[in-house]
């Protein structure tokens, strides 16, 4: 079925108001960071509030201290702004019980959407995930139906993050076809500063998801974005016109993997279907957040050092 675009993106960023929830977070202060460079009167909405030194936020940025769950806060700090970047919650299964993850992600996100909606904002981005699919996170030893996968692969869900994601997702459809809010998803992958001391951080980080979870790093198709790419995938959502649903998988081209993708997935999906996947490209279709949101990623491991890549035979030596 075609989706219908919703109303329209934001016009010039320089002069126009923006709200940003969860600002003080890996992401959030990026983007608050970011915005503000380009001449944007920007505010962050946060419930743990760091000193605007911490968060290296410009000195003219606002700051709100509140939970994206609850109404009355959340309608007083979106009135007034032009766009929405909504970038609060809970990433992760480590971040609470399964009630305290729906409850922040997909709660807070509708509460945020509906003030959005009647405060009459020109466009909103939310926070979507690469487990909006609940593939990554699943209980059960599954994987893609088919590789390359993209924003159409079917779900199977069996936790509460995965599943908030999922609910974040319909309720941008509905409030897009309610009120004709203007929407964008972004289905971020692993997002990190890859370049922190000099890299390494991220490569240990890599390496010990591969050696934990191998199937999930599988689901997730061995992708990653560095902060900096993540935060101008961001500011192309809300300056570019989307459909409000699916969410836009957004990530680096090539893999984190020293080896090619094609011997990557003989080794941990040798039974599903795929097409062939040249070098080290990321076996995810990356196509609509090419045309729809003209990214590309710029910030690449192997450019820090060809040594940070994971190597598939010292992890299973």
């Amino acid at each position: 079925m075609k989706q219908q675009l919703s109303a329209g993106p934001l016009g010039p960023v320089a002069g126009s108001r923006v709200l940003v929830t969860g600002g003080d977070g890996l992401i959030g202060a990026q983007v608050v960071r970011l915005l503000s460079e380009l001449g944007a009167d920007v505010t962050s909405f946060d419930q743990n509030a760091q000193e605007a030194t911490s968060a290296g936020y410009p000195p003219d940025c606002s700051r709100l201290t509140g939970s994206v769950t609850d109404r009355d806060a959340v309608q007083k700090a979106v009135a007034g702004h032009d766009a929405v970047v909504h970038l609060a919650g809970l990433a992760g299964l480590d971040r609470g019980s399964p009630e305290d993850i729906y409850a922040a992600n997909a709660l807070g996100t509708f509460v945020v959407m509906e003030a959005a909606a009647r405060a009459g904002v020109v466009k909103l981005v939310y926070a979507s995930s690469i487990n909006a699919s609940g593939l990554p996170l699943n209980s059960h030893p599954v994987l893609p139906t088919r590789y390359p996968f993209d924003e159409d692969q079917p779900i199977d869900i069996t936790d509460a993050y995965s599943l908030s994601k999922h609910a974040n997702e319909a309720a941008a459809r509905a409030l897009s076809r309610r009120n004709g809010l203007a929407l964008t998803g972004l289905r971020y992958p692993l997002v990190r500063d890859i370049t922190a001391a000099g890299g390494t951080a991220f490569a240990r980080h890599i390496r010990r998801a591969l050696y934990d979870d191998p199937r999930r790093q599988a689901c997730e198709g061995w992708t990653y974005l560095d902060v900096r790419d993540a935060a101008a995938a961001t500011l192309a959502a809300l300056t570019h016109d989307t459909p409000a649903a699916p969410a836009v998988l957004v990530a680096a081209p090539r893999t984190y993997l020293r080896q090619q993708t094609e011997d990557a997935l003989r080794r941990f999906a040798p039974t599903v279907p795929r097409e062939f996947v040249p070098d080290r490209v990321v076996p995810v279709r990356l196509d609509r957040a090419e045309s729809l949101l003209e990214f590309h990623a710029t910030v690449f491991l192997e450019d820090l050092d060809p040594d940070l890549l994971a190597d598939l035979d010292e992890l299973t030596a």
